[in-house]
């Protein structure tokens, strides 16, 4: 996995999805790990395929793109301050309140589906998902991902 602390983003205010992309690409594209076409490969992606995941009754989203986009692998995560409406990776018509973002920024096309699989499996440990939302931070958010082996 690949987490850089300095994008660990808590009570992000966004209006809507895009707004969202924005604020955590223009990290991604601020701290060198994307290039200037991400955004845009990044929303096109996620119109033709979504990215929310309701685990339980948390609302995550793994939105991502090629990896032609991206010049080193890193992951940003956000915490929403409200929760922002993502459609359903299985059922794009069904719509699911997004808490927790991991935004994918993989410069390998192998890289993905090992990361994908790896956040899948933290989704799933409770105790970690209730940090995460309650975290408030930055260091201490790091610290949670860390520990949970995102690195």
């Amino acid at each position: 996995m690949y987490f850089d602390k300095k994008l660990c983003l808590l009570g992000i205010e966004a209006v809507d999805r895009d707004d969202l992309f924005e604020q955590m690409s223009s990290l991604l594209l601020q701290e060198g790990f994307v290039k200037d076409t991400y955004l845009g490969a990044l929303k096109a992606r996620e119109a033709e395929y979504p990215t929310g995941l309701l685990v339980g009754d948390t609302g995550f989203a793994i939105p991502h793109c090629d990896s032609v986009n991206v010049r080193e692998s890193q992951l940003c995560f956000g915490q929403l301050g409200h929760p922002i409406e993502f459609s359903d990776m299985v059922d794009k018509d069904h719509k699911i309140q997004v808490s927790l973002v991991f935004m994918l920024a993989m410069s390998q096309p192998h890289e993905q589906m090992e990361t994908l699989g790896n956040l899948v499996a933290l989704f799933q440990n409770q105790e970690i998902v209730d940090k995460l939302k309650a975290c408030t931070d930055e260091y201490e958010c790091a610290r949670i991902l860390e520990d949970a082996g995102i690195r």
